[in-house]
């Protein structure tokens, strides 16, 4: 049986205030998943703060740079 089978299987003998909240605490844990998920785009971004001073770019200095040749 699986984890799917079970919890069908406990939902039968719980009250619907029970399963609201067994409801509740997965939309939780959807929630959270989809945080963590944003906080590890973020830290991506972090690694690259103050790299850009807001000025104009000039596309002939972009391609001229080291490495590119």
């Amino acid at each position: 049986m699986g984890a799917v089978d079970r919890i069908a299987e406990l939902m039968k003998a719980m009250h619907e205030r029970e399963i609201a909240e067994m409801l509740e605490y997965a939309e939780f844990l959807l929630a959270k998943r989809g945080r963590d998920k944003a906080a590890e785009a973020w830290a991506t971004l972090d690694k690259y703060a103050g790299r850009y001073d807001g000025g104009k770019w000039r596309r002939e200095e972009l391609y001229n740079r080291t490495g590119l040749r």
